[in-house]
């Protein structure tokens, strides 16, 4: 009797644990369920809004102007123009595009404006409080909505940085294309560029969405931009505290640029440096933006 005993109770204590971990399964599920839903949730709503025109006018600048320079090029080569450009000219062209107007310009105002509106929009909708009535901790809601941001916006800004970079090269014919993107082992760069992209968004819009919690206007902005773009001028002290330094070290294709470009930023971080301290960084803003939202009462008179 008392072996049968000690039997049915291993078995019991196995059974309990065993619903105790389905249970945690299930919970885990559940959560996921919760914050996919969160995340599509956040990615309609930016597709039906005047943010989604913005990104849609200010991410395709630079293909724009690609374009025209591909239609430039075409009737020069056509025309026997000496003004058509080298290949080797019109990489270090896309270069100074990436650099100067992708990372100075596109994405920055993209990350802040849809950074800024990530919570501050949904409070002045009245719509906040429906978010957090979620059985899901806040955290959570701001992280999804934050995710949500990422991945349309990224998205967007990856592909038309790759069909600007497509229009450069087919005035060349593909030959030329596809010898840059795999011989030269192109792709990779592409790659690292698009990696750069989504750290760019990431901060950037981190910084916004912390701005969005405290203030209510977006003018900030203008404060934050003059000081990302005036790198140059810094002292090389206060360059260490600019976005922009750490976004310009881990750009890829240096040597396609004047090495005079290089010395007005200064000494630039190593890569470790980097992988140490931009992590870090984000997880601040983000830790920050939870601490003020959990403390953040739905007060539309005032939103």
């Amino acid at each position: 009797m008392r072996k049968q005993s000690t039997v049915n109770s291993h078995q019991s204590s196995v059974i309990s644990r065993q619903s105790s971990e389905l249970e945690i399964q299930s919970d885990g599920k559940r959560r996921m369920r919760q914050i996919l839903t969160i995340v599509n949730l956040s990615i309609r709503r930016y597709l039906f809004t005047r943010y989604m025109f913005v990104l849609l006018i200010v991410g395709s600048l630079p293909l724009f102007f690609t374009i025209y320079l591909f239609l430039l090029n075409l009737i020069n080569r056509a025309t026997g123009d000496a003004s058509f450009q080298a290949a080797s000219n019109m990489n270090q062209v896309f270069q100074m595009i990436f650099r100067m107007f992708y990372l100075h310009f596109v994405i920055f105002f993209v990350a802040n404006i849809f950074g800024f509106s990530l919570l501050r929009k949904e409070a002045v909708d009245r719509t906040l409080h429906l978010l957090f009535l979620q059985p899901v901790s806040k955290s959570l809601v701001i992280l999804s909505k934050y995710a949500g941001f990422l991945i349309v916006t990224w998205i967007f800004l990856s592909a038309t940085f790759l069909l600007t970079y497509v229009f450069f090269y087919l005035p060349y014919g593909m030959g030329v294309l596809t010898t840059d993107l795999f011989e030269r082992g192109r792709v990779f760069t592409l790659i690292q560029e698009c990696f750069v992209i989504f750290v760019a968004l990431a901060l950037y819009g981190a910084v916004s969405m912390v701005m969005g919690t405290i203030l209510k206007s977006g003018w900030y902005g203008l404060i934050f931009y003059a000081w990302e773009t005036g790198l140059s001028y810094l002292p090389s002290t206060l360059k260490f505290f600019t976005i922009s330094h750490y976004l310009q070290a881990m750009t890829p294709e240096r040597s396609a640029l004047p090495p005079q470009l290089f010395e007005l930023y200064g000494e630039l971080p190593s890569p470790l440096r980097c992988a140490i301290t931009l992590p870090i960084v984000l997880a601040i803003l983000i830790a920050i933006t939870v601490f003020l939202i959990r403390r953040y009462e739905c007060r539309y008179t005032e939103a």
